[in-house]
């Protein structure tokens, strides 16, 4: 089922949308979970965050403006969840803590700047289009070979290799980077 009718379909009959979503993604979220939370967590804590990005993603599909595919959508909620998971796992959250110091001199701003930026950039990937903003996502999120996305993407190997370069290249431009 194609993006649209999904998210129709999700808004008309949220049970039968998300039943849909889930049949449809698992393998991707659990596929990105896995790979991130494999060395640090239990497959039942992998198991909990799939679980948790879906819980999430039916509160937040309600109101959904596509700006990328719903895939792009998907996969990166499943990223930042998953790395909230091991985030927790290594450091207990802070407010467990009755009191929370922040020490002078700390990191806050350059982490704030940092989640900017990062938003700034995927919104810049986003814009690109299809399929490079997918080539980028599946090459440097998903850490997929030139290869593999290809095959997915019935484009040939060089195809692949040449959009991400040349997106790339718009990407450091639109920054200010040098070519």
């Amino acid at each position: 089922m194609n993006d649209k009718k999904l998210l129709q379909l999700l808004k008309k009959d949220p049970n039968a949308g998300m039943d849909r979503l889930i049949s449809q993604y698992s393998g991707l979220v659990f596929g990105i979970a896995r790979g991130i939370m494999r060395e640090s967590c239990t497959s039942d804590e992998i198991e909990d965050c799939v679980s948790e990005v879906f819980i999430k993603l039916s509160t937040a599909l309600v109101s959904f403006e596509p700006r990328a595919s719903l895939k792009t959508y998907i996969g990166v909620a499943a990223r930042n969840i998953a790395l909230n998971f091991v985030r927790n796992r290594i450091a207990p959250h802070p407010l467990d803590d009755e009191f929370i110091e922040i020490p002078c001199g700390s990191d806050f701003e350059d982490e704030l700047a940092k989640k900017e930026l990062f938003s700034a950039v995927l919104r810049e990937i986003e814009a690109l289009g299809e399929p490079d903003s997918q080539i980028l996502f599946r090459k440097f999120y998903l850490e997929q070979s030139s290869k593999h996305i290809a095959v997915q993407m019935n484009l040939s190997v060089s195809n692949v290799d040449t959009r991400a370069h040349r997106a790339l290249a718009k990407l450091r431009t639109k920054f200010g980077g040098n070519e």
